[in-house]
């Protein structure tokens, strides 16, 4: 009888030890899925600097990325599992300047300036193609050649990305962008507030009016009759792009006044 309990004490614990690697297990498979991959990690990377990767490492639970841009080359740290920058360092300074139309390129003398483009450098690529190069930067506001008897010419485009406003900088020879600034955080439109303020509120907007004060967001205050007769006022927050407050107006009680 006695030897019938060890028996099963033994079978209780190896099972319990069977369940506890098991778990083990899938809570490591399940952590190394939510890690990002190199390919995701270098997206993000060039998601927000402008450049080409041209070596990449992992060590630990970083990604490592070396990309070489017009002003340098800079070694960026990516987190691999929530793909934050860890740090960005330059590695070397470009002061190269650009040959101009009568400079000499042994590698290809029919366009000194840059010999992946067959075009000849003193033709700048037209707005429709700087266009189509730099659709991936954003959704484009303005573009504007911009000429200038001090330095060369360059197309700047203002783009929207990630509810922020970038000027960029492009080369028109060959659509790359070579500087791109943000500008400022994009505010709600009073469109994008109406719309957001009827899925509030169902009715008809009866007045709009955007505040903007020194120490607080800009905000819309739009008032909405229902059919009912009732008014509501929503407040909106132009930077979250979300409703703060719901106010209704009170209604006089006409049975009171009879």
């Amino acid at each position: 009888m006695n030897r019938r309990k060890w028996i099963m004490l033994f079978g209780c614990i190896a099972i319990v030890g069977v369940a506890l690697l098991t778990t083990v297990q899938l809570w490591g498979q399940t952590s190394e899925a939510q890690a990002l991959t190199e390919g995701e990690a270098k997206e993000r990377a060039l998601d927000k600097y402008t450049g080409e990767i041209i070596e990449t490492t992992k060590k630990d639970n970083e990604y490592h990325f070396v990309l070489k841009a017009e002003t340098g080359t800079y070694l960026i740290v990516i987190h691999a599992t929530n793909g934050d920058v860890v740090s960005i360092t330059q590695q070397e300074k470009n002061n190269e300047q650009k040959p101009d139309g009568n400079s000499e390129n042994p590698e290809n003398p029919e366009n000194p300036e840059n010999p992946e483009n067959p075009e000849n450098p003193e033709n700048p690529l037209t707005e429709d193609e700087v266009k189509a190069k730099i659709s991936s930067q954003g959704t484009l506001e303005s573009i504007e050649l911009i000429q200038s008897a001090e330095s060369s010419s360059y197309y700047q485009a203002i783009v929207q990305r990630e509810n922020e406003e970038h000027t960029l900088t492009i080369d028109p020879y060959t659509g790359k962008v070579t500087n791109s600034t943000k500008t400022s955080q994009r505010l709600l439109s009073e469109k994008e507030a109406i719309n957001l303020a009827l899925e509030e509120v169902n009715g008809e907007v009866d007045d709009v009016d955007f505040i903007e004060s020194d120490g607080q967001t800009p905000y819309y205050l739009i008032e909405i009759e229902t059919d009912d007769e009732r008014e509501a006022t929503i407040q909106i927050d132009a930077y979250k792009k979300q409703a703060i407050t719901v106010t209704w107006e009170e209604q006089e009680d006409d049975e009171d006044d009879s």
